[in-house]
């Protein structure tokens, strides 16, 4: 009995104690790593004029609304610090209107510019409309062109560095419009986008071809 007892009382003892224990503080789950963009290193003087080239075809027949507009710098741009906006960097945009044509509703392309990913991988803001669109003129090249340096200079102005690529076919910088592209008009917005409309036809945009931007 005494045995018996003992052991009674010694489990009863053991739940008294884990019932008086202080329950342990949970440790705090740890912190989502900061998502923060980078901060951004330079930015465009209004005027400023960025030919690119696009890396992919819109045709307001088959794209959609949201839709990504992708293309890259022809030039090397001043910077500073140098060898950031070098010819190739990513320029991202974005369809915020698409409209067929059909009947008498003519074609409808309106395209918004969102960023110019530097060479650094830093993204900085691209407010920029189209002032001119069509294939590259195989009767220009990049020393017969005179470098045109829009805006004031600023952090970044944009000017653009002198390049040995003479063959390079360009668009000229002081082009306007939709070139070469029969019944297309070009337009800029009131919300930094930029509308191509045919009465005609279909809008399209080729692979390759060339757009001078001017930054707002």
């Amino acid at each position: 009995m005494k045995i018996v007892f003992c052991l009674v009382l010694a489990a009863s003892l053991t739940a008294v104690s884990i019932a008086q224990t202080p329950a342990q503080p949970q440790t705090p789950a740890t912190a989502p790593a900061s998502g923060a963009t980078p901060p951004i290193a330079m930015h465009f003087s209004p005027g400023t004029l960025i030919r690119v080239q696009l890396d992919t075809p819109i045709d307001t027949k088959k794209a959609h609304l949201g839709d990504q507009v992708l293309a890259k710098t022809t030039d090397d741009l001043k910077s500073d610090p140098p060898g950031l906006a070098t010819k190739g960097c990513k320029i991202i945009g974005h369809l915020v209107e698409v409209t067929a044509h059909e009947g008498d509703t003519p074609s409808k392309l309106r395209i918004v510019f969102d960023k110019m990913i530097l060479k650094n991988d830093v993204e900085m803001a691209l407010p920029a409309t189209i002032q001119a669109v069509g294939f590259p003129d195989p009767s220009l090249n990049a020393t017969s062109e005179t470098p045109l340096n829009g805006g004031s200079p600023s952090q970044y102005s944009g000017q653009r560095m002198p390049s040995s690529n003479s063959g390079d076919a360009k668009l000229p910088f002081n082009a306007q419009g939709a070139v070469g592209m029969s019944g297309v008009t070009l337009s800029a917005g009131s919300s930094q986008d930029s509308i191509l409309i045919s009465n005609k036809h279909n809008v399209k945009l080729e692979t390759r071809m060339q757009m001078i931007l001017r930054t707002e």
